[in-house]
């Protein structure tokens, strides 16, 4: 739902009908686990999912070990891909892999099984769990059928300092990726029974203040008791802009290979056909 038009009856949220799918090794076993997971399934022969998601750790596969079977029709498909702090030089090959076969890959910096598991589980959550105010599918078309890369994030933090916690979900968000021409943003508030549409603005507005003005932000807000004093921001954002190559690996604006070069002790990257550097979007001028 967006700020402006909650709707707490989601007609058309996601429930038994989400597919997980192990693209390799460790998307494989991360998708095991949701075999049997409420409101997940992976059973073969069912009817079409509304969603599909597809498991795969990029920092542990060089895009040749990618087996995953033809993806089916679905609402929407995304691939929840797990990428290291640095870039590799496997990284874009296994991107470019997956890219063909679904509606938006979605990165995220939690790694390994454990990580990679929390990180479907929080995507899956965010649009199938039901809240105060609800995220459904409806609103995931809107963020994601436009664009081809988002991030995905968890921060947390005192519900008196909201703004701080929308914070933390930022900085989780993988590095080498920008925010600013993102085209949307999902953001879901899990706080105390004493949440208030104050908190709830303060830590959306601090998550409007890093995308564009004309990008959709859509929130939903749900409440649990264990949290005390305490609010979790799951922050999705899709649209980004990244940097996230290395040397040799095509400039992400003209398509020439890129060079190395070291100033001041830091390794950064250059293409001498278009002069593009893997510099802020916000020091590009």
């Amino acid at each position: 739902m967006t700020a402006d038009e909650p709707d707490p009856i989601p007609e058309n949220a996601l429930e038994d009908s989400v597919l997980v799918i192990g693209g390799e090794a460790v998307g494989r076993s991360v998708a095991a686990r949701f075999a049997d997971a409420d409101g997940v399934r992976v059973a073969d022969g069912a009817p079409a999912p509304d969603a599909v998601v597809l498991a795969v750790d990029a920092g542990r596969s060089d895009g040749t070990d990618l087996a995953f079977p033809s993806l089916p029709d679905a609402v929407v498909r995304f691939a929840v891909v797990a990428v290291p702090e640095q870039p590799t030089s496997d990284e874009q090959a296994v991107l470019d892999a997956i890219e063909p076969h679904v509606d938006a890959i979605v990165l995220t910096s939690e790694r390994g099984i454990e990580g990679l598991a929390a990180a479907v589980d929080t995507l899956v959550s965010v649009v199938r769990d039901t809240g105060l105010v609800n995220v459904d599918l409806a609103d995931v078309e809107t963020v994601f059928r436009p664009v081809e890369l988002a991030v995905l994030g968890v921060g947390a933090g005192a519900i008196d300092e909201p703004t701080a916690a929308a914070r933390d979900a930022i900085a989780a968000l993988p590095g080498g990726v920008e925010t600013d021409a993102a085209g949307g943003a999902l953001v879901d508030l899990i706080g105390p029974p004493g949440m208030s549409i104050a908190d709830v603005d303060g830590a959306v507005s601090a998550v409007r203040n890093r995308i564009g003005p004309e990008a959709h932000l859509i929130w939903g807000g749900s409440v649990d008791p264990a949290l005390e004093g305490e609010l979790t921001v799951r922050l999705v954002v899709a649209g980004v802009e990244s940097v996230r190559v290395t040397a040799g690996d095509d400039c992400p604006r003209c398509g020439t290979p890129l060079s190395a070069y070291t100033l001041d002790g830091r390794t950064m990257l250059s293409c001498e056909a278009c002069g593009f550097a893997d510099v802020s979007v916000r020091l590009r001028g």
